[in-house]
C-alpha cells in the first residue's frame, strides 16, 4: 500500500529542511573560517577558489552517503557523529497529529497548516526571483540590441558603447564602456585593463551561479554573504592585474576618482562597483603568502565530511517480530483465529530466516518498526498485502515480499463459518 500523497509531500518536505539545514552549516563553517582566516590573505586565486570549492561542497557532501566501520574510528569522532544524528532522526514535520485524528461534530479543520505555508513563501519567492533575473537578463539583451550599431569586436569580447545610460562593467564577453565620463586615454586604458581580467577570467560564471543559488536558496543568508565575496575578490584579482600593468600610484588615484560613480545591474562585474578603500588597502598592502592558512580548509573538509557524508556501518542487526495483531474482526470463545498452518513458531521461523537486515542501510533509519497488513481468506490464503509503517524501501521491500511468500494459514471460524480476517504484523529492525 503506497502513502498518501500529502504524506509522501511531508517526507519530501522534511528532507528537504533537513538538507538546507545541513547545507547552511557547512556554508556557515566555510564562512567563518574564512573571515577570520582567509579574508586579508592577498593570494586572490585561492581564495576564489576556496570560496567556489565550499558552495559546491556544502550543497554536495549532505547528499552522499558513505559508509565507516565505527570501530575503527577514534571515538571522538564517533560521539561527534552520534550527537550529529541525533539531531536527523526526528522529522521536522509531524504528520500524525493531522491525519490521524478523530473528527467531533464541532471540530474544525485549519485553514492552511503551517508547512503548507511554508511551502507557498517559498515557492512565492522562488518565482519573483526568478522573473526578477529573466527581467534583467532579457533587459541587458534588449540593451545589446539597440547598442548593435556601437558595438565592435575586438581581442576576443565586445566593447559596447553606453553613452552614459549604463556605467563601465564586464558579464561574460561584453564588455559596457561608458564613453560619457571624463577620462583620459591613460585612465581609459586603466579601467579597460581592469575589466579585460573580468572577462578573462570568466568572473561572470562565479556571479550567475550564485544568482542561480539565490533563485534557490534565496531565504539562506549565506548565499548573499558569499556573493559579496566574490565579487570583492573578483575586484581585488582584477585591480592587482591592472596595477601591474599601469602602476600602483596611478591606478589608485583612479580608483579615488570614480568613488561615487553610478552603479548599474547586479549581474555584472563593475570597475567603481567595491568598496574604494578595501580595494586600495588590498593594492598597497604587501604580504607574503602564509601557507600554513591556505592549508587550514583541508582538516575541516575532512571533518564536514565525515560528519554530513558519513554513516556508520553497523555489523550487529537483528530483526524481531512483535505481537499479531487481528484487525476489524473480534472473536469470540467458540470462534477459532486463523493461525499458520504449521504454528506461529514455526512460521515466525520462517519470516526471521527470509527477512535480513540489508546490507546498505539508508542514511537516519539504522533502526525502526515496519507494519505490513494482510489478508486470510477462507481458503487460508494470504491476500492483499500492504505497507502499513515503513521506514525505507531496502526495508520494506523485504518484509512485504516475505509475506507474500509464506506459507499458508489456517482460516478464521466465526458463527461456524470460514472467514477472510485481516491481520497485521510489526517486523522490527534494530541496530546496536
Amino acid at each position: 500500500m503506497s502513502k498518501h500523497p500529502t504524506l509522501v509531500l511531508l517526507d519530501t518536505l522534511n528532507e528537504a529542511l533537513l538538507y538546507a539545514l545541513e547545507t547552511a552549516t557547512c556554508l556557515a563553517v566555510f564562512y567563518l573560517l574564512y573571515h577570520f582566516v582567509l579574508r586579508k590573505e592577498s593570494s586572490f586565486q585561492y581564495n576564489r577558489f576556496y570560496l567556489l570549492a565550499a558552495i559546491i561542497i556544502s550543497f554536495s557532501f549532505p547528499l552522499l552517503n558513505v559508509g565507516y566501520n565505527p570501530e575503527n574510528t577514534p571515538s571522538v569522532l564517533n560521539s561527534l557523529h552520534e550527537v550529529s544524528s541525533e539531531v536527523t532522526k526526528e522529522p521536522i514535520i509531524q504528520p500524525k497529529g493531522y491525519y490521524f485524528v478523530t473528527v467531533m461534530a464541532n471540530s474544525e479543520k485549519p485553514l492552511i497548516q503551517w508547512w503548507e505555508a511554508v511551502i507557498f513563501i517559498y515557492m512565492a519567492g522562488l518565482i519573483a526571483l526568478a522573473l526578477k533575473l529573466f527581467i534583467q537578463l532579457r533587459s541587458f539583451k534588449d540593451f545589446l540590441w539597440y547598442r548593435r550599431h556601437n558595438t565592435r569586436f575586438k581581442d576576443g569580447f565586445f566593447t559596447v558603447k553606453t553613452e552614459g545610460s549604463m556605467p563601465t562593467f564586464a558579464f561574460f564577453k561584453y564588455l559596457m564602456w561608458d564613453d560619457s565620463l571624463d577620462l583620459s586615454k591613460e585612465e581609459q586604458k586603466q579601467i579597460l585593463d581592469h575589466e579585460k581580467v573580468h572577462i578573462k577570467q570568466k568572473h561572470s560564471y562565479d556571479i550567475m551561479l550564485m544568482e542561480v543559488l539565490k533563485v534557490l536558496f534565496w531565504f539562506n543568508p549565506f548565499i548573499y554573504l558569499y556573493r559579496i565575496l566574490l565579487e570583492e575578490i573578483h575586484e581585488y584579482e582584477a585591480d592587482r592585474k591592472a596595477v601591474k600593468a599601469n602602476g600602483q600610484v596611478a591606478y589608485t588615484k583612479l580608483l579615488v576618482k570614480l568613488v561615487f560613480q553610478k552603479m548599474g545591474i547586479p549581474q555584472g562585474s563593475f570597475f567603481a562597483k567595491s568598496k574604494t578603500l578595501k580595494r586600495v588597502d588590498m593594492i598597497t598592502a604587501q604580504k607574503r603568502v602564509n601557507w600554513i592558512k591556505l592549508l587550514a580548509p583541508i582538516p575541516v573538509v575532512a571533518l564536514l565530511f565525515f560528519i554530513f557524508s558519513c554513516e556508520a556501518y553497523v555489523k550487529k542487526e537483528s530483526v524481531s517480530i512483535a505481537e499479531t495483531a487481528y484487525v476489524y474482526m473480534s472473536f469470540g470463545e467458540k470462534d477459532i483465529k486463523p493461525t499458520p498452518e504449521k504454528g506461529f513458531n514455526d512460521w515466525k521461523d520462517y519470516l526471521l530466516e527470509n527477512i535480513k537486515y540489508p546490507e546498505k542501510t539508508v542514511f537516519g533509519k539504522l533502526e525502526g518498526k515496519v507494519t505490513v497488513s494482510f489478508m486470510v481468506n477462507e481458503s487460508g490464503e494470504i491476500r492483499d498485502v500492504r505497507l502499513v509503517d515503513g521506514i525505507g524501501r531496502d526495508f520494506d521491500e523485504q518484509v512485504l515480499s516475505a509475506i507474500k511468500k509464506s506459507p499458508k494459514w489456517s482460516p478464521g471460524v466465526k458463527g461456524g463459518f470460514a472467514i477472510p480476517t485481516k491481520i497485521e504484523i510489526p517486523i522490527i529492525f534494530t541496530a546496536s
